[in-house]
């Protein structure tokens, strides 16, 4: 079984290999997937997302960058979201969170203390508590900045 370290280790991997300054974000696993079905249909018929979601408190911004859960590899294009094409922000009332860009692009996305991670072995569980206080505090300051 990978331990929760290696799996962080996974997705700064993923992240750094798609973003240029990688260094100055920080990095929590993030889903639009709550219900630990381990990559099968949601709600809907369709298939969870996964993210590794980058944020920097100076300048405010985050990058979503979404990610295969089976086979921990990028999973399409980064995409970055900051004061200049910012749309929208908002936290929703489950907790999860609504980003969108100008350009048209909307992510939807809930970030746990726990966060289960599929692949192609079994369900695997990374341990981001304190990282998730941090992301929590953040998105309440960029959701008023919006």
């Amino acid at each position: 079984m990978t331990s929760s370290d290696e799996f962080k280790d996974a997705l700064r991997g993923i992240f750094d290999s798609q973003i240029p300054n990688y260094g100055d974000y920080n990095l929590v696993y993030a889903s639009n997937e709550r219900s630990g079905d381990n990559g099968k249909e949601s709600q809907g018929g369709r298939a969870p997302k996964y993210y590794v979601v980058g944020y920097r408190w100076q300048p405010a911004e985050i990058v979503v960058a979404p990610f295969n859960g089976r086979t921990l590899t990028p999973g399409g294009d980064p995409t970055e979201i900051n004061m200049t094409n910012l749309s929208h922000a908002f936290e929703l009332a489950d907790g999860d969170y609504e980003v969108g860009t100008s350009t048209g692009k909307t992510f939807r996305f809930g970030v746990e203390p726990y966060g289960d991670i599929p692949s192609s072995e079994a369900e695997h569980t990374v341990d981001q508590r304190e990282d998730h206080e941090d992301f929590v505090a953040f998105m309440t300051a960029f959701v008023a900045m919006a």
